[in-house]
């Protein structure tokens, strides 16, 4: 088995996690503006996880060209059947660039001049970098939406 299908396994399990955390919720809880300051919709918070994972797996690390407004995924409204077929696709696009990477595709330079926050300036960036902060913070984010989405239907709702 090549180095890259353990992360591809974690980056679509990620991925389908915020997917289930979602589904059978009704259009209005999924839009819903949470409140509290700064915080985001389910609906945003889904798209920027998908949206971070699309740019930091295929154009950092695989080296597509991936078309991404990130200010835009914080205001982003619709339904669950947009994150599905949306997530469908992210994830079938990871099976085809992630898992046939080997220890030395993992250890190349990233496509493109972002830096990770974990990494200190002056480190080159690889592939592996890219991948791992995916996972970092697509993970962080599926956490976020699992808070945000116990606030709406069990918190906030509750005492409505």
């Amino acid at each position: 088995m090549a180095a890259g299908a353990h992360y591809d396994l974690v980056l679509a399990g990620i991925v389908r996690g915020a997917l289930a955390e979602l589904d059978g919720l009704p259009e209005e809880v999924l839009n819903r503006p949470v409140p509290l300051e700064e915080a985001n919709s389910l609906y945003a918070l889904a798209t920027h996880l998908l949206g971070s994972t699309e740019f930091w797996v295929l154009q950092m690390g695989a080296g597509h060209d991936v078309k991404r407004d990130r200010d835009a995924e914080f205001h982003a409204h619709g339904s669950y059947a947009d994150l599905a077929a949306r997530a469908g696709r992210l994830i079938a696009s990871l099976h085809d660039a992630v898992p046939g990477l080997t220890a030395s595709d993992l250890d190349a330079p990233g496509h493109g001049d972002r830096r990770p926050s974990m990494l200190p300036e002056g480190q080159p960036v690889t592939v592996r970098d890219c991948l791992l902060h995916a996972i970092e913070h697509s993970g962080l984010h599926l956490g976020q939406i699992q808070i945000t989405r116990q606030l709406l239907v069990e918190g906030f709702a509750a005492r409505s």
